[in-house]
């Protein structure tokens, strides 16, 4: 019965291991080490019994993990990719169609990435079908100020 015990763990372990490949991320990998430390605490006689072997299991991934998986990933960094978050920053500049109509004392709407936002221009009409270009965001409306640009969206 303690063999197939043992054998049980060997597999967890494997498995854990194999895992590892598919889920990157070190933390398979240190369950599975552990899986494999309690086997052999099993077939050395370190150990006896399921409780145990759980036990042991437990607190060996968790000081593997805590400890060592810190330790390696100073060593194996995955890819870092930085880019800007600002989407408002991004926004500046875009040329937008005009939906509603857009007066200086009354908001209007208009087209922006697939979808209409409410949107105001401080000293000039603008007419729906015409082009504007986005200056700033204020609170949640688009500024945005007319461009002559010809054409379709």
């Amino acid at each position: 019965m303690m063999d197939l015990i043992i054998w049980i763990w060997v597999a967890a372990g494997l498995i854990f291991l194999v895992a590892e490949i598919i889920l990157p991320g070190a933390i398979a990998f240190f369950l599975g080490l552990a899986a494999l430390i309690v086997a052999a605490s099993l077939y050395f006689g370190l150990i006896n019994g399921w409780v145990n072997a759980f036990t042991m299991w437990f607190i060996f991934s968790l000081l593997l993990i805590i400890i060592l998986r810190s330790f390696f990933q100073r060593f194996m960094q995955g890819d870092v990719e930085k880019q800007d978050t600002d989407e408002d920053m991004d926004a500046f500049g875009s040329i937008v169609e005009v939906i509603e109509k857009i007066e200086p004392t009354k908001n209007g709407r208009i087209r922006f990435r697939g979808t209409t936002w409410t949107a105001k221009c401080f000293d000039k009409v603008l007419l729906p079908g015409s082009k504007a270009k986005i200056v700033l965001r204020e609170d949640i409306d688009w500024v945005v100020e007319p461009t002559d640009l010809i054409g379709d969206f």
